[in-house]
């Protein structure tokens, strides 16, 4: 299995390169003489480092992993948590590339102004603040150009390391390879941003029809469908701050509560269609 990791090919010779740089010891001994005892995880930060250096899909990989204590050690949950959302936008020539071949139309019939600096920049996309021609502004999550070549080719990666890391004792307690598995069908799910606009239609309408609170107090942004495609997903601009740096001394943290906890006892109980990343 290990030779498969290491056949010839740039990405396999990056990513040893990268293991090897941050002293993952284990994979240092095998490598040097062929034999290692008993495979190791690498330590919580130097894991951490790992997956930052080979880029988007790995620091992904990260992010879902810091979500299961009951996976791996607290040390681990606390590393990988430390894993940043943003991550270095893509030049806007490229991504201004992509954008005009997904909306087939020229950009300057559509939107009054379009900012070339992104807002926020991720994993799987990168998020641009555009006015449309009717003076409306939107937020245009634009995915990362040529990601799927990316995305296909690293998790057929994953999935040789999850094999060898089913060797060690936390892979004897965990089934990562069924893990491994789960996170390849779901980031590959995530690249056809249609089927996200279509879940956050969905979710719109139901919590319009509020059972226990007031729906005029929760937003879910409206999609534009005549500007959403598999890899741009345009939505109606919403302005705020996120929850935990908002300044909160006129809020009422008991009815905030409740809104949130009525909200998603709804989805989860009644509806049983709910929004699974609910981070702040």
């Amino acid at each position: 299995m290990f030779a498969r990791l290491a056949q010839s090919g740039a990405r396999q010779a990056e990513i040893l390169e990268v293991v090897l740089r941050h002293g993952w010891d284990y994979m240092r001994r095998l490598l040097s003489f062929g034999k290692a005892g008993e495979p190791q995880l690498p330590p919580p930060m130097v894991l951490r480092n790992i997956l930052v250096d080979l880029g988007p899909v790995y620091v992904k990989l990260g992010q879902l992993l810091s979500t299961r204590p009951d996976l791996l050690p607290r040390e681990y949950i606390e590393a990988l948590s430390t894993l940043q959302a943003d991550v270095p936008p893509v030049p806007w020539n490229a991504v201004e590339i992509l954008l005009r071949q997904q909306l087939r139309q020229p950009l300057e019939q559509v939107f009054s102004s379009l900012d070339t600096e992104s807002v926020a920049a991720g994993s799987i996309a990168q998020v641009h603040r555009a006015c449309l021609v009717s003076g409306e502004w939107v937020a245009l999550k634009i995915q990362r150009p040529g990601l799927e070549a990316v995305v296909e080719r690293d998790t057929r990666l994953i999935r040789g390391i999850a094999e060898l890391v089913a060797q060690t004792e936390f892979g004897r307690l965990a089934d990562v390879v069924a893990l491994a598995d789960e996170f390849c069908r779901a980031i590959q799910a995530e690249l056809d941003f249609t089927q996200e606009a279509r879940h956050t239609e969905q979710l719109r309408q139901q919590l319009q029809k509020g059972r226990w609170f007031d729906p005029a107090q929760l937003v879910v942004p409206r999609i534009h469908w005549p500007l959403t495609t598999p890899k741009v997903l345009t939505l109606e601009w919403i302005e705020g701050r996120p929850l935990l740096e908002a300044d909160r001394s006129d809020a009422d943290p008991e009815n905030i509560a409740r809104l949130l906890t009525r909200a998603f006892f709804q989805q989860i109980c009644i509806d049983g269609y709910f929004h699974a990343d609910p981070h702040p």
